[in-house]
C-alpha cells in the first residue's frame, strides 16, 4: 500500500513536470457597441411632408377632373371667357401649391446640409423633390394625370427615405 501511494505521488509529480507551460491567450476585448444614431426628428420631418403631399393629392384628385373638362371646353371654344379665366387662376394656384410642396422638402434638405449621418437620406429626398418638380412642370403644361403620378412617386421616395433611417 505504501508502494502504491509512493507510486501515485511520483506519477503525479512527473506528469505535472512534463506539462509545458501553456500560452495564455489574452482575453478578447468585448467590442464596444456602436451607438445607434437617433433619426426620429428627421423622420418626423419627412413624415410631415408625406402627410402634406398625400393631403394635397386627395384634394387634387377632386379638382383634376374639373380642370381637364374646362381645358377641353376651352380648346373647342365652348367655354365662357369667365370660366377660362377662372380655370387659369386654378391652374396657377395648383402650380404654386405644388411649388410649396417642393419648398417644404428643400427646407428639410437645408437643415440636413453638412450632417454626415443624413447623406444617404438627403440623396433620396432630393429625388423626391425632383419628382415634385416634375409634377409642377406637368401641371403647368396641363398634364394633370402625369402631375399626380409624379406626386405619387415623390411620396414613394419619401417613404423610402424614412425606411432607410435608423431608429433606436
Amino acid at each position: 500500500m505504501m508502494i502504491s501511494l509512493a507510486l501515485i505521488i511520483v506519477l503525479s509529480v512527473s506528469s505535472s513536470a512534463q506539462k509545458k507551460p501553456g500560452k495564455r491567450r489574452p482575453a478578447k476585448p468585448t467590442p464596444t457597441p456602436t451607438p445607434v444614431v437617433d433619426m426620429r426628428t428627421e423622420a418626423a420631418q419627412v413624415a410631415d411632408q408625406i402627410k402634406n403631399v398625400t393631403r394635397f393629392l386627395y384634394i387634387y384628385g377632386k379638382v383634376q377632373n374639373s380642370l381637364e373638362i374646362a381645358d377641353e371646353q376651352a380648346k373647342r371654344g365652348q367655354a365662357d371667357p369667365k370660366v377660362v379665366a377662372d380655370n387659369k387662376k386654378s391652374k396657377d394656384a395648383l402650380v404654386v401649391n405644388i411649388n410649396g410642396l417642393r419648398a417644404g422638402l428643400n427646407n428639410i434638405l437645408k437643415t440636413w446640409e453638412g450632417n454626415t449621418k443624413m447623406q444617404t437620406q438627403s440623396l433620396r429626398l432630393v429625388k423626391a423633390a425632383d419628382a415634385i418638380g416634375a409634377s409642377e412642370q406637368y401641371a403647368a403644361a396641363g398634364r394633370y394625370k402625369e402631375a399626380a403620378d409624379a406626386l405619387v412617386i415623390a411620396v414613394e421616395r419619401m417613404t423610402d427615405t424614412m425606411i432607410s433611417m435608423k431608429m433606436p
